[in-house]
């Protein structure tokens, strides 16, 4: 990163000009990927499962720009601090002014984005609806393109998506969570502890799920970017372009024993989250280093009063 764009995240935040799956099964998938990497590449499938649905590599891959020196993240000028704790202030900060969405228990979140994860080869990105159930009590809604993905109201896999729920990811869950970061972060440790691989990167996966298809109060927006920060590994990238072409800066972890990198891109005036994607960091026998495996964007957020509603 060079003195202009250092500068560039130093300065004042300006004010922000605007507003699936199961955290379970996405667990399933990537630990299905993780195993296949782990097999060697003659073993890794031509198309690679991850996030919702599987994703053929994109060829030519595109280069990564890792601010890293000597293997460790780049100081930026705020305090000394890892660039990465900055752009991640800078996105708490501009979640803080963003105004709370008042959510009645009978109502639902609506999520709308530009869905790559679910996309098969030869398909265009797809927009992607859900509405989830506030409270938990309720039987949501996915459409993709406009449509049920299956003629029984089933997800992508045939799963009953999504259903009555309200643990890790819900509406319920994410409003309860405490405000300071380091309790928040104590509290994921340990509501998923013995998942995944280890517990920062369960914890940096868990906290970009409640990001990407949630809403939560400003305060506890502001304080899941403040933990992720806390978490060890999780880098910078200067300039990166999310699923709808809007240009972004980006933090990112390895993970899967750094064969890949999962990505939350922010938008480089204001810092709102504008969508995740994931990155194979080393080559495989249908991957090779740069591909992305998987991205969407998000479009729009708001509470609605029933499945099927749009703001």
């Amino acid at each position: 990163m060079n003195e202009d764009e250092r500068a560039e995240l130093a300065r004042p935040l300006p004010p922000p000009t605007g507003s699936g799956l199961s955290a379970d099964r996405r667990r399933q998938l990537r630990g299905h990927l993780m195993s296949e990497f782990a097999r060697g590449p003659a073993a890794v499938p031509r198309r690679i499962r991850l996030g919702w649905v599987a994703l053929p590599a994109l060829a030519g891959g595109l280069a990564l720009s890792l601010v890293l020196i000597g293997g460790q993240p780049q100081q930026g000028s705020d305090s000394g601090r890892p660039v990465a704790a900055v752009v991640l202030d800078r996105a708490a900060r501009a979640a803080e002014q963003q105004p709370a969405s008042a959510a009645r228990g009978d109502q639902f979140v609506y999520v709308k984005s530009l869905d790559e994860w679910a996309k098969s080869e030869g398909e265009a990105p797809r927009d992607r609806e859900v509405w989830r159930s506030v409270d938990g009590s309720r039987r949501g809604l996915l459409l993709l393109d406009g449509h049920l993905p299956n003629p029984g109201g089933s997800d992508e896999h045939g799963e009953p998506e999504p259903a009555p729920y309200s643990g890790i990811g819900s509406y319920a869950y994410v409003a309860a969570l405490p405000t300071d970061p380091d309790a928040l972060l104590a509290r994921i440790h340990a509501d998923t502890a013995g998942l995944g691989p280890g517990p920062d990167e369960e914890a940096f996966r868990t906290i970009g799920d409640l990001l990407r298809e949630q809403i939560a109060p400003p305060a506890v927006s502001a304080a899941l970017y403040r933990a992720a920060a806390k978490i060890p590994g999780v880098t910078v990238i200067d300039s990166v372009t999310d699923a709808a072409g809007r240009p972004g800066v980006a933090v990112a972890r390895r993970d899967g024993g750094g064969k890949v990198e999962s990505q939350w891109i922010f938008d480089r005036s204001d810092y709102t989250f504008l969508g995740e994607r994931t990155v194979a960091v080393t080559d495989g026998a249908s991957v090779k280093k740069g591909d992305i495996m998987g991205q969407m964007t998000v479009l729009a957020r708001a509470i609605v009063d029933e499945p099927g509603a749009r703001p």
